[in-house]
């Protein structure tokens, strides 16, 4: 189609028409970009699990949150804390976003109390996805085995993860 009347000068009508064509393609575009991110934000958000890491159990805590816990055998919670941290990285292009670890020095003051039921530090790692009025994230703990839950000499690794119903 050619933008140019039967006069040979631009045809106002002609011109309108094609941007009109090209609003509704963008415009249609745009709707289906939305839904399909929103759909995207309708189910957990996975993070590739440690190496060699043994799924233990999931829990559902709703019907858009769950925990899934899993065992790392052969590796300190620090090593297992920086992978996370270099998928944090590839997710946040490096902006500084860090895993933490809590308390940040020493164990936790029940731990040193002799409480074996509690870990005595633990790392956590914040995968945000969510966007606009929408809910993804998962967070990673780690924490080294304790005795009270049949861990010891391992790395508990907990993906606590919530989304978009």
């Amino acid at each position: 189609m050619s933008i140019l009347g039967r006069d040979g000068n631009i045809s106002v009508i002609r011109v309108g028409t094609i941007a009109a064509i090209l609003g509704l393609i963008f415009v249609a575009g745009g709707v289906v970009i939305f839904f399909l991110d929103r759909a995207s934000h309708q189910v957990p958000f996975q993070i590739e699990p440690y190496p060699g890491a043994t799924l233990w159990s999931e829990v559902a805590r709703s019907k858009s949150a769950r925990s899934v816990y899993y065992q790392v055998t052969g590796a300190t919670a620090e090593e297992v804390a920086q992978y996370y941290q270099g998928k944090m990285n590839e997710l946040n292009g490096g902006s500084g976003e860090n895993c933490v670890r809590v308390p940040s020095v020493g164990n936790f003051a029940e731990f040193d109390r002799g409480d074996s039921n509690v870990a005595p530090y633990q790392f956590s790692c914040m995968f945000d996805r969510s966007g606009f009025q929408i809910t993804q994230y998962t967070r990673v703990n780690i924490q080294p085995g304790i005795a009270a839950t049949n861990t010891q000499g391992m790395i508990v690794v907990e993906y606590e993860q919530y989304w978009q119903p």
